[in-house]
């Protein structure tokens, strides 16, 4: 079978882009599920961003390209919740917090108001009032987003696009593409995607939806090599009691940038001007069925790239840097106040960063595309990521007024389009 279209990759971005091409032609999604093995000593060298139960969704970003590739996204959440039957999606609300009257407030304030989204300016007293809990400094303030905002669950957002894909005829096929090339059958052209079993699915067309692993094998043409850098993001989630959980459960997505509360561990990661960066989410429930509060710091705060197949791999065995996890578990003490906070455990994943700081939605050539590049925002934005790449890989049809060079893949060494 010939199909008209491969999508290679079948995390946020890859079952997003299947569900919305399965509606349109006949396509093949391609991909691993979540490792059981997660070490080094496994033969498993594949593992995604996604595998995980909290990513912060919210409309407002200050670049207006993110701002609307996450309205379109979240607008269509309760709707692929309901054709699939799986639930991924927690309306807890956001809060931008920061140092009263620095640009980070002021920019997040502007973005807000020319994006048309619905937010409360607080004090921090008034902050205080709503989340009595939470511990900031009295010099903050807050911009509350309490519509189409919260955490989404990236596993089960993931198996409701699929759900829908295969019910809308995909082909899902769990392997690991190792190869994919153009070749020429009885006079015409197609792309063979060969997987490590040996396998070859042949499509009209492809996309490559393969993030932080997408240079690694032999997925692009040879002298292709696109100009993403991989960053290393630790994480680490502490557990609450479900008691403890019932007390703050109206708790909300949290960005902050500011220099925080005097009480705050002064030696967490703090940039030139002093200021601590970093997002937080609620208490959310994991698969061992423990409630966990998570938080995650700004990706230029660990400055390390990643080169090679074996630094990502290792990474992601690793569970993150030992020394950040502790930093990160005293001040979320720090900020979180009444739960007891003892338990926790570490978590890592891989940021792929552009130089514009906006997705890789883009041809290689007229048969092989790419959407990649989530640059650490694209978990909320992948439906509508996706939903373009589809129909600009199968119908060459860029169906947004955003501008498509806002999009346009760059390469770090003489590799152009074929």
């Amino acid at each position: 079978m010939v199909f008209d279209l491969c999508v290679v990759g079948a995390g946020c971005i890859g079952s997003a882009a299947a569900r919305y091409g399965s509606n349109i032609g006949t396509v093949c999604l391609i991909g691993v599920k979540e490792a059981e093995d997660q070490s080094t000593s496994g033969e498993r060298d594949i593992f995604g961003a996604h595998y995980d139960e909290g990513r912060i969704t919210r409309s407002s970003h200050r670049d207006f390209v993110w701002s609307s590739l996450a309205k379109e996204s979240i607008a269509r959440y309760r709707e692929i919740e309901s054709s699939s039957g799986i639930p991924f999606y927690d309306e807890a609300g956001f809060i931008i917090c920061g140092s009263f009257g620095k640009e980070f407030m002021r920019t997040n304030k502007e973005c807000a108001k020319s994006q048309g989204i619905n937010t409360k300016l607080w004090s921090s007293k008034e902050l205080k009032e709503h989340f009595p809990y939470l511990n900031f400094s009295e010099s903050d303030e807050a911009i509350y987003e309490n519509d189409n905002s919260g955490y989404i669950s990236p596993r089960r957002l993931i198996e409701a696009q699929i759900t829908i894909a295969k019910r809308q005829g995909c082909h899902v096929i769990e392997a690991v593409a190792n190869e994919v090339e153009r070749c020429v059958i009885d006079g015409e052209y197609l792309m063979c995607v060969s997987t490590e079993s040996g396998q070859k699915i042949y499509a009209k067309k492809v996309l490559l939806a393969t993030g932080a692993f997408t240079s690694f094998r032999k997925l692009l043409p040879k002298y292709v090599n696109i100009d993403v850098s991989l960053r290393p993001i630790t994480v680490a989630r502490i557990e609450i009691s479900l008691d403890d959980y019932k007390k703050i459960s109206n708790m909300p997505s949290i960005s902050y940038c500011g220099t925080g509360a005097a009480d705050w561990m002064t030696k967490f990661i703090r940039k030139s001007d002093n200021t601590v960066n970093f997002y937080m989410l609620p208490p959310v429930k994991y698969p061992d069925g423990k409630y966990y509060i998570k938080l995650g710091h700004d990706s230029a705060d660990f400055p390390k790239i990643l080169s090679t197949a074996t630094e990502v791999k290792h990474w992601y065995c690793s569970r993150g840097d030992e020394k950040m996890i502790e930093d990160i578990v005293t001040i979320v003490k720090d900020i979180v106040k009444g739960p007891k906070l003892s338990s926790y455990v570490g978590d890592c994943c891989v940021i792929v960063k552009t130089p514009s700081g906006r997705p890789y939605i883009d041809h290689i050539h007229s048969q092989l595309g790419i959407a990649v590049g989530g640059n650490g925002y694209a978990a909320k934005s992948c439906d509508e990521i996706g939903r373009l790449a589809a129909l600009l890989v199968l119908k060459n049809k860029w169906d947004t007024t955003l501008p498509k060079d806002s999009f346009t893949v760059k390469y770090k060494t003489e590799g152009s389009k074929l």
